[in-house]
């Protein structure tokens, strides 16, 4: 009984800190805003380093990645399969 009432207290916490974040429906996103920045960004750096660079450090880093994602998946089955 204890223990439940400190539990209530704490889950009676956590719900009053979620009900003090914006419902997802009232949040407006500027979808072009977003663009904007974004567009802005990469032309900042386009000063710095060429478009065809950074393009190819993206898909290497993004190769890299989805490469490590699969290789751990893939390791994952395989220790979840029996008499492996």
């Amino acid at each position: 009984m204890i223990i439940e009432g400190i539990l209530n207290l704490i889950k009676g916490a956590l719900l009053w800190f979620i009900n003090l974040i914006p419902a997802p429906e009232s949040i407006e996103v500027s979808i072009s805003g977003i663009a904007n920045t974004f567009v802005e960004i990469v032309q900042g750096v386009a000063y710095i380093l060429p478009i065809g660079d950074i393009m190819i450090m993206l898909g290497i880093w993004l190769a890299i990645n989805t490469f490590t994602i699969g290789w751990r998946l893939i390791q994952r089955i395989w220790d979840a399969l029996p008499f492996t």
